[in-house]
């Protein structure tokens, strides 16, 4: 009997450890925030407008801070997960994203995903490609599809036509204005 008591000790024991080893292993690696700068979408159309450019670009320091300013709206992006910190980092339609989450309002956990950009005017959406916990492949199932608002930003005088993915940027075109357009500007 004694046998047993110490035995289910030590296997409880154990069990204590590995939780505590697992939360430890999934805990986030780097501090990061929600703090963001506001992006000049509208001050940047308006000086694009004065060039009679129809092209602005937005870096992926931009985005960033356009991504961190959508889940600082809204930090809750699933269903029991909420997001403390985050920084995205552009390369050509991928978006990269460090993320740091608390899971049910316990369990702290740094995440990497990966994000393809694909333009839904008046919107970025950012569908996942790939997500990791540690180097643990997470299926893209648990994850929906993020927005980033850019066409909110800018005056309603500009459509967005299409946007051009390189390398650390992207490009911004937009539509020539119509004579209808240029008729509700005069008023």
């Amino acid at each position: 009997m004694k046998k047993l008591f110490i035995g289910l000790f030590l296997f409880a024991f154990l069990i204590v450890i590995a939780g505590v080893g697992a939360l430890y292993y999934v805990k986030p690696d780097q501090q990061l925030d929600l703090a963001y700068e506001q992006v000049p979408l509208e001050q940047r159309a308006i000086s694009m407008v004065r060039r009679l450019s129809p092209e602005m670009i937005l870096t992926s320091e931009d985005l960033n801070n356009l991504a961190k300013k959508s889940i600082a709206e809204n930090p809750q992006v699933e269903k029991d997960v909420i997001v403390t910190g985050a920084n995205f980092t552009l390369d050509g339609e991928l978006l990269q994203a460090d993320l740091n989450i608390i899971w049910k309002n316990r369990i702290s956990a740094g995440l990497a995903i990966t994000y393809r950009l694909r333009w839904d005017n008046p919107n970025v959406v950012a569908t996942v490609e790939k997500a990791k916990m540690k180097g643990i492949t997470l299926p893209d199932s648990m994850f929906s599809d993020r927005v980033i608002p850019i066409g909110e930003e800018l005056p309603k005088l500009l459509k967005i036509d299409d946007l051009i993915w390189g390398d650390g940027e992207v490009k911004v075109k937009f539509k020539k204005p119509t004579l209808e357009d240029l008729q509700q500007m005069i008023g």
